[in-house]
């Protein structure tokens, strides 16, 4: 039986990625801060593909949180869980160039996007480590930064620098449990279309319109990303160890 835990996954990417991992047989533990509507309708829709969803609502940024989520994931799918996907993120505060970047959202982005990654994935780490594992399932943990840990913005540095810490976390974890069996990706979406992304599609639109920055001339769409996500949970990337997966578009490729 394939459990998965998704952070931040009523809806948007995190969605994208449910739905995913439940075309791959996964059942899955809905997150979110709290269980509303968009919630209900994605387990709907996991349960539609013929697994299980169960609502497993609230705050992954409080590290205090997490074993009891982990545990409230795992009783609801009567087992254990065998992937995890760090999701739930956030963006700066307010937007301001790198010289006014201010303390509150500095704290803002990193307790979030980089803190609460690096403590929920030890959490679950530890959990795995400590129990005897079906070698025939695969155990993964993916944490989903973003192209801005690899391409700088100075309007939005602690933003960049948060994802490009999560990705570090990705790395990090992935040296320690690649020899007891549990691969660790880091998983960097681009411009992905989304409620939360609206705000700023029209100018990303312009400028792949008019300048091309994706190779592939379209935004992407949280699917999308949930398919990179899934075949890294599913163990069909078996030799990879920390790897970056960048579902992008081609917007990060080095070109002349």
């Amino acid at each position: 039986m394939k459990n998965a835990f998704v952070t931040g996954s009523s809806r948007g990417i995190g969605r994208g990625i449910a739905l995913a991992l439940a075309a791959k047989g996964f059942n899955v533990a809905v997150n979110g801060r709290s269980d509303g509507a968009a919630m209900a309708d994605t387990c709907a829709a996991i349960e539609a593909l013929g697994v299980r969803a169960v609502k497993v609502p609230g705050d992954v940024s409080d590290p205090s949180n997490h074993a009891a989520l982990l545990d409230a994931a795992e009783d609801a799918l009567g087992g254990p869980l065998c992937a995890l996907v760090n999701n739930a993120g956030v963006g700066p505060l307010r937007k301001a160039d790198i010289l006014d970047t201010q303390a509150d959202s500095w704290d803002h982005v990193m307790d979030k996007n980089a803190k609460a990654v690096f403590f929920l994935t030890q959490c679950f780490a530890n959990r795995l480590l400590a129990r005897a594992r079906d070698p025939e399932l695969p155990w993964t943990i993916s944490v989903i930064s973003s192209v801005s840990a690899f391409a700088a913005s100075h309007d939005k540095a602690e933003y960049c620098i948060s994802k490009a810490a999560a990705g570090m976390v990705a790395k990090s974890f992935a040296q320690k449990l690649a020899p007891e069996g549990i691969q660790v990706f880091d998983i960097q979406p681009g411009i992905i279309e989304t409620d939360l992304s609206r705000p700023v599609l029209e100018a990303y639109g312009k400028l792949i319109e008019d300048h091309g920055i994706t190779l592939i001339p379209r935004f992407g769409q949280p699917e999308e990303v949930g398919k990179a996500v899934a075949a890294a949970a599913n163990g069909e990337l078996p030799y990879c160890v920390g790897q970056t997966l960048r579902p992008d578009g081609g917007l990060t490729l080095q070109r002349l």
